[in-house]
C-alpha cells in the first residue's frame, strides 16, 4: 500500500505570507533609500533571503512523498527515491524556537543509494512517515543516535524488541 504525504496548505500559506511581507518590507526601503547607503547591502541580503524562502514554499507546494513497502519517492520539481533496503542513514532532529523547548519542529533526514531526503514535521502524517523510516532503518541494522531515539519517543515511537523487523512501533496503537 502506498501512502502519499504532502505539506498542508495551512503551513504553506503562512510561509507565503511571511515571504511576501519580508519581500515588501525590504523592497520598499530599498526603493526609497540612497543607493550608496550601507543599509542597502543589508536590505539586498534580506530581500534575497526572503525570495529564497518564498521559492522554498513554492517547491514544497509541488513536492509529495510516496511511501510504499519498497521505499520512499519524492516527486515534484525534483525527483529522488530511496529503496528501503538501501537506507543507510536515518536521523531525526528537533529544533526549538523557545528556551523552554515547548515550541519547535522536527526534521527527518534519510540517506540511501547516494540520495538524501530531508523532510520537516510540517508535512501531513509526519509521525507515520518517521515510523515507517524507523522500521526500515531497524531492518537494515541501523542504530539511531541518542537524540534520534529521544525524538522518536517524543512522537510516541518506541523500541519494542531487539529483532529488526519489530524494532519500532507506535506506542499507543
Amino acid at each position: 500500500m502506498t501512502q502519499v504525504f504532502t505539506y498542508p496548505r495551512k503551513s504553506l500559506l503562512g510561509s507565503y505570507i511571511r515571504a511576501f511581507f519580508g519581500i515588501v518590507g525590504t523592497l520598499v526601503p530599498l526603493l526609497l533609500l540612497n543607493p550608496i547607503s550601507v543599509i542597502v547591502y543589508l536590505l539586498v541580503f534580506l530581500l534575497c533571503a526572503f525570495i529564497l524562502y518564498g521559492l522554498r514554499a513554492i517547491f514544497r507546494q509541488f513536492t509529495r512523498f510516496e511511501v510504499s513497502g519498497a521505499g520512499i519517492i519524492m516527486s515534484g520539481p525534483v525527483e529522488r527515491r530511496i529503496k528501503w533496503e538501501e537506507l543507510d542513514g536515518f536521523n531525526l532532529n528537533y529544533y526549538s524556537t523557545r528556551r523552554d523547548r515547548e515550541a519547535g519542529w522536527m526534521h527527518l533526514k534519510l540517506k540511501g543509494g547516494g540520495v538524501r531526503l530531508s523532510i520537516d514535521s510540517t508535512i501531513g502524517g509526519f509521525e507515520e512517515l518517521v515510523e515507517r523510516a524507523a522500521r526500515a532503518a531497524a531492518e537494515n541494522g541501523l542504530v539511531p543516535d541518542r537524540n534520534t531515539v529521544r525524538n522518536m519517543q517524543a512522537l510516541g515511537i518506541v523500541r519494542q524488541a531487539r529483532t529488526p523487523s519489530t524494532a519500532y512501533g507506535m506506542a499507543n496503537r
